[in-house]
């Protein structure tokens, strides 16, 4: 994965919740991709900026206080392509690439979703949800108050009705089935942290799924996930025995997991993965206009890379030798 490195003069204000407190805890609750001595160095050489002057780290910052720093990362590059699928003067949806992640997280500081959609259209533009980087698809987002709040409810309250197209690994024998497995997510000690199936700890998942397609020893799946728990479909369908192809957390063989964290243009690697992210597509969204009330059905076409990989097995699954009498 390229990388270029970048820096960042970032600012936010303090909300309500963590006002009256010293800067230092500040920055590192509401930051934590930066330790409290780091935060310290940075406070301490100029780098940390409160209401426009250089700050203490025991200056106590009050609610809507500006706080400013600079960051500097190695950031990975990404594909900013999207469609724009529906838009009036409350929603914007877009079906985003399968290498762009929606909102800042780890590496990425400024090459997301949502800080594109804003230099372009305002920072009034606010996320509904989530996708992982490399699902591509269907993402909500809203341009008002109004709208942010009622989406907020509905995807809490379960009133979104999500359809995804899956590639996984295997060829499953039943035409449909329901994966009901309660998961629970691993932190950061874990190599590839991910969602676990656990009976006595796990949050309630349920997710069903369709076979569209069988390869030779590959299928495509519909999949609608009932709840909204982290990763629920790979971790499903990883439980199921049919791992997304393509997927570097879920399915991956014991020998493997080293090489893809340390080596992953490897050629087991590559051959294990057969494309160069997982094979997830957010395809249908069904719900509720937030403030109008009507009923949308929003789709979003399989991206090339998707549409080639099944091209690719529909052909080498025809120049297998057919069973006789066929």
């Amino acid at each position: 994965m390229t990388t270029h490195r970048k820096t960042y003069r970032l600012r936010t204000p303090v909300h309500h919740s963590l006002r009256d407190r010293p800067l230092i805890d500040f920055l590192v609750v509401r930051f934590p991709y930066l330790t409290r001595e780091l935060w310290e160095t940075r406070i301490l050489t100029g780098r940390v900026i409160v209401n426009g002057a250089p700050a203490d780290p025991g200056d106590i910052v009050r609610r809507n206080d500006i706080v400013e720093y600079e960051l500097t990362v190695d950031e990975p590059d990404v594909d900013f392509s999207y469609d724009a699928v529906y838009e009036d003067q409350h929603l914007f949806v877009v079906s985003k690439s399968g290498n762009i992640p929606v909102h800042a997280s780890g590496q990425f500081i400024g090459n997301t979703l949502i800080s594109s959609l804003r230099s372009e259209r305002g920072d009034a533009l606010a996320l509904s949800h989530r996708l992982d980087r490399e699902t591509s698809g269907l993402i909500i987002t809203t341009k008002t108050l109004q709208a942010r709040r009622a989406m907020s409810a509905a995807f809490e309250e379960g009133r979104i009705r999500k359809t995804y197209l899956a590639v996984v690994l295997g060829v499953p024998e039943a035409d449909s089935f329901t994966i009901d497995v309660p998961l629970r997510k691993i932190g950061k000690q874990h190599p590839v942290p991910r969602s676990v199936a656990d009976l006595r700890r796990g949050r309630p998942a349920r997710t069903n799924v369709c076979v569209l397609e069988r390869f030779s020893h590959a299928a495509l799946l519909k999949v609608d996930p009932l709840t909204g728990r982290t990763n629920q479909i790979r971790a499903h369908l990883e439980l199921a025995g049919h791992p997304v192809v393509g997927d570097k957390s879920y399915g991956v063989p014991a020998s493997l997991i080293r090489d893809i964290l340390e080596r992953p243009d490897s050629e087991p690697v590559r051959r294990h993965l057969l494309i160069g992210r997982h094979a997830l597509h957010a395809t249908r969204l069904r719900f509720a206009h937030p403030v109008a009330g009507v009923s949308l059905d929003l789709s979003a076409a399989l991206p090339r890379d998707l549409a080639l990989l099944i091209h690719r097995l529909r052909e080498e699954t025809s120049k297998l030798p057919q069973p006789n009498g066929a």
